[in-house]
């Protein structure tokens, strides 16, 4: 009860506007969820940034840099080049610069320090990552992710369940995304469609390279991301026959020993080959596994893509009308 009653405090004081919030002068759109880990936040992140750079406008990305060794504030790329190493960027802010090289991208624990380097720049839309608790920042598009898969009606507030807030606070996100939701959970759904009222939008990971070289191959699976199952579960939709999953903690740093161990594992369980996920590729270097390495290449598909990315440009061209006023 401490965790929710916090949460409801705090938004209250956003809210009736007690807390102050710093407007940046950009189109922000803020790309959140509920639930600690795993929803997709950095697929969409990726899907967004790739449909706005390829109608020509200038995108930036601000993140906390996640388990980075760096502090302060950093550019992970200026939009021509990347200008810093995963260990130090993160390796989700790294894998975001390196799919996007036309985006700006920057990383800083307090983001609100990141803004007078964001000008110089003068992006016309910053995508502001894992934000929805964070509401220092004005946004004028909260994007909430949840996964369709999980029964969100069982879990609590943290520390008494992975949400970081009551699932009531949907109603304050500007449209909510279901990712995962080949395999919805009904009680979700239900709730859902009678207690939400922004808009919902539903996608799913499908594979875009590699997935013909899996089918009735001995795999050995390896990650270090938020909802394994889910990355599993793909490789054996796909074909691949799973004789090990080794599942990392989140976020982990691979050590060689780790990978060493790894591929002993592997051997000794029969597997023809290693496959690990983008985000976890940026980590592994050139480690010389013997066995060979597949990197499975997935993306986050919306399956109402054109309405989705209609809405985002109908709220980015009124504020941009606003703005001209």
């Amino acid at each position: 009860m401490l965790g929710e009653w916090w949460s409801r405090f705090r938004n209250y004081l956003y809210d009736r506007e007690f807390l102050p919030v710093v407007h940046t002068g950009f189109f922000v759109v803020s790309i959140g969820n509920l639930t600690w880990g795993g929803t997709g936040k950095t697929a969409l992140t990726s899907r967004l940034g790739s449909f706005l750079l390829a109608r020509g406008y200038r995108v930036a990305i601000l993140s906390r840099g996640y388990k980075r060794t760096s502090r302060g504030v950093q550019v992970v790329s200026d939009g021509k080049q990347m200008m810093d190493r995963w260990e130090s960027a993160g390796e989700e802010s790294y894998w975001l610069a390196r799919k996007l090289p036309g985006a700006v991208v920057i990383v800083a624990e307090n983001r609100l320090e990141a803004l007078p380097v964001l000008r110089n720049f003068q992006p016309h839309i910053l995508l502001l990552d894992d934000a929805f608790q964070h509401r220092r920042i004005a946004r004028n598009l909260d994007l909430v992710l949840l996964d369709a898969s999980e029964n969100l009606l069982r879990e609590g507030v943290i520390p008494f369940g992975k949400l970081r807030e009551p699932l009531s606070s949907l109603q304050r996100a500007d449209a909510v995304v279901l990712t995962h939701t080949r395999r919805p959970h009904k009680k979700t759904f239900e709730w859902l469609s009678h207690h939400v009222m922004p808009p919902i939008f539903q996608a799913d990971y499908e594979s875009v390279t590699g997935a013909a070289s899996w089918k009735g191959k001995r795999v050995a699976a390896f990650c270090a991301i938020g909802a394994p199952h889910h990355f599993f579960d793909m490789l054996e939709q796909n074909g691949a026959e799973l004789v090990l999953r080794k599942r990392f903690r989140d976020h982990h740093h691979y050590s060689r020993a780790d990978l060493a161990e790894l591929e002993i594992k592997a051997q000794n369980s029969g597997a023809h080959l290693l496959i690990t996920t983008e985000k976890d590729s940026v980590k592994i270097g050139d480690f010389p596994f013997e066995l060979p390495l597949q990197v499975a290449s997935v993306e986050l598909k919306l399956k109402e893509e054109d309405a989705f990315f209609q809405f985002l440009l109908d709220r980015f061209l009124e504020y941009a009308v606003r703005s001209k006023k």
